[in-house]
């Protein structure tokens, strides 16, 4: 595996994506009393999504930071630039597919109580104060978290002098872990503020700093995290046989994100052998191009588009197609062929006007 400083796509990185995605999957797909549902999968994807997010998100804004206290942009161009693409990236089939479910299955939400929320990207403030997970768009939270950390994630690298970036990190990650115990102390123990997600972007942002900023580092920082992650693990072990309190919600993200981190680490540097053989596999690739709106669709694919096409399917069927397995694969079928249109037909076009908005290409 290589010790040197990491640079330009990592097809790895989109596998770990498809892994996350699956393991939301599991976890909305099958009982949570069922076995496969013993661990935290949800916990699991939406944990990897974050430090993912925090490692991808920071390392741009380094660069460009980096360009500006070289006189080679500023500020505003930055700033700008970052959050048009992340406009264009995410906007589109998010609001189509909100007012889809907001004019077709209004009931099965909040949404058609208070469309402000979702529409603005605030429906995790709405989930902390009610609480309902039933909410057929429930997943969406954690997009929601997502995009408030990009409103104010930018401005603090940016404004950050570079000699204290680390230390703010830092500050980040202990952060979200003691918000998360004072509100579990004040009776929620929810966890889906932006607040108390950031110790899990601010452990993906170190890694950034490492990278960009302190590269020669990388094999003491990797020493460090075997460390880290097999105290993580014993930790996470202990916490899966107790039940599931409040007290394991506190410390599972942190637990979970250095977990995350060991995976993001050696994919960014390149997994080898069987490893690195199943994270370049391009169907994983592919699926984790297209995570997106396999998390975006997961929810309404399998709860009201399977069933009546295996209902239909089951006039020609000799067997009986209401096996909850044949529901599952059903859905995953249908799941990746709406995702990929999605990809193809919307995302990827649209994605392609980010041209219009580059950073500078050593920034890039």
């Amino acid at each position: 595996m290589s010790l040197s400083k990491p640079a330009g796509h990592l097809p790895q990185l989109d596998a770990l994506r498809a892994f996350a995605v699956t393991f939301v999957l599991i976890f909305h797909w099958f009982p949570q009393e069922a076995l496969i549902n013993k661990l935290p999968n949800g916990s699991i994807g939406v944990t990897l999504f974050f430090v993912l997010s925090g490692f991808l998100i920071t390392q741009i804004l380094i660069k460009n930071r980096n360009q500006i206290l070289a006189g080679k942009n500023t500020q505003t161009a930055v700033y700008k630039n970052f959050i048009v693409r992340r406009a264009l990236r995410i906007f589109p089939i998010y609001y189509l597919f909100l007012t889809v479910i907001y004019f077709t299955l209004p009931e099965t939400s909040d949404i058609s109580k208070f469309p402000l929320y979702y529409y603005l990207y605030g429906y995790n403030i709405l989930l902390h104060q009610t609480g309902n997970w039933g909410d057929l768009l429930s997943p969406l939270w954690s997009l929601s978290v997502e995009e408030q950390f990009y409103l104010f994630w930018p401005t603090v690298i940016l404004l950050t002098p570079r000699t204290q970036l680390r230390s703010v990190i830092i500050f980040t990650i202990i952060l979200g872990l003691g918000t998360r115990i004072w509100w579990a102390l004040n009776g929620n123990s929810q966890g889906v503020m932006t607040l108390t997600c950031l110790d899990s972007f601010g452990i993906g942002a170190l890694w950034s700093y490492i990278v960009e900023e302190q590269p020669e580092t990388i094999p003491v920082f990797r020493k460090q995290l075997l460390w880290a992650t097999l105290l993580a693990l014993v930790c996470f072990a202990y916490l899966i046989t107790q039940p599931y309190t409040s007290f394991f919600r506190i410390y599972q993200r942190t637990i979970l994100s250095v977990l995350s981190l060991y995976f993001i680490v050696h994919a960014t540097l390149g997994f080898r052998g069987m490893a690195g053989r199943i994270l370049t596999n391009p169907a994983l690739i592919f699926m984790g191009k297209i995570s997106y709106g396999i998390y975006l669709y997961h929810m309404v694919v399998s709860g009201y588009i399977t069933g009546p096409v295996l209902n239909k399917l089951s006039r020609f069927s000799p067997i009986s197609l209401q096996d909850p397995w044949i529901h599952r694969i059903a859905s995953f079928i249908l799941l990746i062929l709406l995702s990929s249109l999605s990809w193809f037909l919307i995302e990827k076009p649209i994605n392609q006007l980010k041209r219009y908005f580059t950073y500078s290409k050593s920034a890039a």
